[in-house]
């Protein structure tokens, strides 16, 4: 049995897979389907797990749309992982973790608040807990040697997104990586009851006999 993990972002997806030999990272692809093909070719059957890693300030509306290219791709198991990636390197580190994305200009802190980069911001951060805080920084190297110097009194971590799937694969299934679970299922409408239903005519009436 295997494990699969990505990691979605804007430069495309991260790839990774569990085996014999540990977890092994396959690479960087475009798409959701060329890294799912990748990995099934070096794999046999089902993966017995899945993790996605997403960027935290992801809007639900596009996390939907990558869910339903990875049902595309062949994966259509409703017990997909969905992850932040700040929680990921939380989980890992056992620090509260300032991510800086360097390719948009972003700061995300645990649980998952996004704004702008700010230096002094981040300086005040960390002086609050400077023992229990992690600064991480992710991006194009082009991109990231401005920030890395304006953090580099508080030795940020370089993480490069792709290998957020192999990192994901580290963490436990059986862990709780999300303060709100989320999985494909998830993302779906779900029925009205029929309860609910049948009460609306019902308190229609009480409230037109209310207002006679």
């Amino acid at each position: 049995m295997w494990e699969l993990g990505l990691s979605y972002g804007e430069g495309g997806v991260g790839c990774a897979i569990t085996g014999a030999a540990g977890v092994q990272l396959m690479g960087s692809f475009p798409t959701l389907t060329r890294a799912v093909d990748v990995a099934a070719r070096a794999t046999d059957g089902a993966p017995q797990r899945v993790v996605l890693v997403h960027p935290a300030d992801l809007p639900v509306s596009q996390l939907g749309k990558v869910v339903g290219d990875l049902a595309l791709a062949g994966v259509t198991d409703d017990d997909v992982q969905l992850l932040t990636d700040v929680e990921v390197l939380h989980r890992l580190t056992g620090h509260r973790v300032l991510l800086i994305d360097a390719d948009r200009d972003l700061l995300t802190v645990h649980p998952g608040r996004s704004e702008r980069f700010d230096a002094d911001r981040v300086a005040a951060l960390v002086a609050k807990h400077p023992w229990e805080t992690t600064v991480a920084l992710t991006g194009h190297p082009e991109n990231r040697d401005r920030y890395h110097v304006a953090v580099r009194d508080h030795g940020p971590m370089i993480v490069e997104r792709a290998a957020l799937a192999a990192l994901a694969l580290q963490v436990p299934a059986t862990t709780a990586l999300s303060s709100t679970p989320r999985t494909a299922g998830a993302l779906r409408r779900r029925p009205v009851a029929p309860w609910v239903l049948a009460a609306i005519p019902v308190i229609a009436l009480i409230l037109l006999i209310l207002l006679l």
